[in-house]
C-alpha cells in the first residue's frame, strides 16, 4: 500500500510541476526586461517583442550594448509590468545576432523575486522633509539605493518606524528631482566610532506615487543600470 501511495504522491507532484512550467504570465511587446545569467549577473537591459507563446525577441534599448550569445545559453529574464513590479522567467537563447536575441523554452519562476522590485544602487545626495516637522525644515541625506517601490536612505534625522517623510533627490544629472512620499518600514542605527553622532538608515516604501511618476522613476533606474554596464565594459 505504501508503494502505491508513494507513486500517487509522485504523480501529483509531477503534474503540479508541469502545470507551473506551462503557466506564463501575460506578456506584451514593448515590456522592459533585464537579461541576466542564471547566477543573476546583469547582461543587458532592453525591451521584448512577443513572437509566439514560447518565443521572445529581445533588443537592447537605444544606445545600449548587445553582446553575442552562445546557442542554447541559459538566461534569466526579469520582466517589468506597467506598475513597476516584475516577474521572472527562465529561457534558452536560440538565434541571435548583434541586433537581437531570441529566447525560447520559457519557464515561469514562482519565487520571492517575483514579489519584489529591482533595487539600483545610487549613492546620490538628497533632502529629507519630515512631514510632522516645522514647515520648510529639511535634513541632508544620501539615497543608497532605489526601486520603483521604495528606497534605502541614510540621514542624521530620527524618524519613528511607520512615520513618513518626503524625499527630494535627483537620480540623474540635469534632470528634474523626484519628490517622493516615503513611509519608514525598517530602521538601522549606524554609530560612528569614537563619536556620539548617530545616523539612521531607513528602508522606505513609496506612497501616493502616480503612474506617470513611477514610470519616470523606472526610466531613471534603467538609465542608471546602463551606465553601470557601460562602466564595467570600459574597465
Amino acid at each position: 500500500m505504501s508503494i502505491f501511495k508513494s507513486l500517487l504522491k509522485r504523480t501529483e507532484e509531477d503534474r503540479s510541476s508541469q502545470a507551473n512550467q506551462d503557466f506564463l504570465p501575460d506578456l506584451y511587446s514593448g515590456m522592459k526586461v533585464e537579461v541576466l545569467t542564471p547566477a543573476n549577473a546583469l547582461i543587458f537591459v532592453g525591451k521584448l517583442r512577443v513572437l509566439g507563446r514560447d518565443l521572445l525577441e529581445l533588443r537592447a534599448e537605444a544606445g545600449g550594448y548587445l553582446p553575442r550569445a552562445l546557442y542554447n545559453q541559459p538566461v534569466k529574464l526579469r520582466v517589468f509590468q506597467r506598475d513597476g513590479s516584475a516577474f521572472t522567467l527562465n529561457g534558452i537563447v536560440s538565434q541571435n545576432s548583434f541586433d537581437f536575441w531570441r529566447v525560447e523554452k520559457l519557464k515561469y519562476l514562482q519565487n520571492s523575486e517575483n514579489r519584489s522590485f529591482f533595487r539600483q544602487n545610487t549613492g546620490v545626495n538628497g533632502w529629507v522633509y519630515p512631514i510632522t516637522s516645522s514647515k520648510g525644515q529639511k535634513f541632508s541625506c544620501k539615497v543608497l539605493d532605489v526601486s520603483a517601490g521604495g528606497a534605502r536612505v541614510i540621514t542624521d534625522k530620527l524618524i519613528e518606524l511607520g512615520g513618513a517623510f518626503r524625499l527630494e533627490a535627483a537620480l540623474l544629472p540635469n534632470e528634474e528631482p523626484f519628490l517622493l512620499t516615503c513611509q519608514v518600514t525598517r530602521i538601522l542605527v549606524r554609530s560612528q566610532t569614537a563619536s556620539p553622532v548617530k545616523k539612521y538608515e531607513y528602508g522606505c516604501q513609496f506612497t501616493d506615487l502616480s503612474p506617470r511618476e513611477q514610470d519616470r522613476l523606472l526610466q531613471a533606474i534603467f538609465t542608471l543600470q546602463r551606465k553601470v554596464l557601460q562602466a564595467r565594459r570600459d574597465q
